[in-house]
């Protein structure tokens, strides 16, 4: 096992891909493990066929300065070591009736650490790589930098949970039930185990935490809330009830987005506003907007195939209308133009447009 600490240290990707169920799976970590999870993510290629040892520095799992001695690195080893996902997948029995199946399995089987306690050298398990190489569908990409800045774990849960709905036309919607079992705060049991714990006949979850909804909204809602404020997942929230206790919450994106000056009908640094527009789900919608950038994100995805991350970098950085100008122009004069791949042209073409929007 020594080779593994002449592993060397790479930069990791920009962009981290997971499959939704791992995304869904039932877990709760502290915010340092979490880290090293991420930091483990980055390095994977999206043509890698299998998973492979990552060094991570520890200075990029904690964010305070000082150094960290060698017992609290081989602490950080061990409890990499208890962490489990639990993962639900959907299938069908031979009788062809759906049914639920849950895999529980650790993240990292084993963590080497230096002895000068600068990295840890670890592999994601293996029998997680279904869920993160080879991805065909059912994925979700993010930030690594976006990611990496988020301060809890109830933080980063919801932001993945809506980045997947990033790009529909809903809100995301969860059970209240759901979402506590998806954060951790609660555990699903067999019978078997809710008996042994005394639980009521018919009852098979265990709370763990913040069994109070007030506490709950105040400490996961509220807090991711404040957490996700200036990141590409702001958001607010709508509690959904069934008579006095809550049945659902539903998550709202907020985008900033441009729009232009009527007077003018183009854009421009002294003409253009900046707006906060709830693309999903809003007390006061903006047909008007809502139009022109659900247009906008319907020509970048069906008609160029850009990534959900490629979508959202154009829609944050310039105007729906001039996305949808420069596909009519080239629409209408590709003709007379040379290129290999009309996405690839397209991008360049707005990658350009963003340029010049610096100057």
């Amino acid at each position: 096992m020594s080779e593994l600490l002449n592993t060397p240290v790479k930069q990791p990707n920009k962009i981290v891909t997971q499959h939704n169920n791992l995304i869904n799976s039932h877990f709760d970590i502290p915010t340092v493990q979490l880290r090293a999870f991420i930091y483990a993510l980055g390095h994977i290629h999206k043509d890698d066929k299998e998973l492979t040892h990552v060094k991570i520095p520890i200075s990029a799992l904690y964010t305070s300065k000082g150094g960290k001695n060698f017992k609290q690195v081989a602490k950080l080893a061990s409890d990499l070591q208890e962490i489990k996902f639990k993962i639900e997948n959907l299938g069908a029995d031979k009788n062809g009736q759906v049914k639920r199946t849950f895999a529980s399995m650790v993240i990292f089987p084993t963590v080497t650490y230096t002895q000068d306690s600068k990295y840890i050298v670890t592999k994601i398990n293996n029998d997680l790589a279904p869920y993160l190489l080879d991805l065909k569908g059912n994925y979700t990409q993010a930030e690594l930098e976006q990611l990496l800045g988020l301060k809890t774990i109830q933080a980063y849960r919801i932001y993945m949970l809506i980045k997947q709905g990033q790009f529909k036309d809903k809100p995301t919607t969860i059970s209240y039930r759901e979402l506590r079992l998806m954060l951790g705060l609660d555990i699903e049991l067999s019978d078997e185990e809710a008996r042994k714990l005394g639980l009521p006949e018919g009852e098979t979850v265990q709370v763990i935490k913040y069994p109070l909804f007030a506490e709950f909204k105040r400490r996961i809602l509220d807090a991711a809330k404040e957490d996700l404020k200036d990141t590409d997942m702001a958001f607010d929230y709508k509690i959904n009830k069934r008579g006095r206790n809550a049945d659902s919450i539903t998550f709202s994106l907020i985008k900033t987005i441009r729009i232009q000056s009527p007077e003018s009908g183009r854009s421009s640094k002294l003409e253009a506003s900046l707006i906060q527009q709830e693309l999903f789900f809003s007390p006061t919608p903006n047909p008007a907007i809502d139009k022109v950038t659900r247009n906008a994100i319907r020509i970048m995805k069906e008609k160029y195939s850009f990534s959900d991350e490629l979508i959202d970098r154009y829609i944050r950085l310039l105007d729906p209308v001039v996305i949808t100008k420069a596909n009519n122009w080239f629409s209408t004069n590709k003709g007379t133009l040379s290129f290999t791949s009309e996405s690839e042209w397209f991008s360049k073409h707005l990658e350009n447009k963003i340029e010049k929007n610096k100057r």
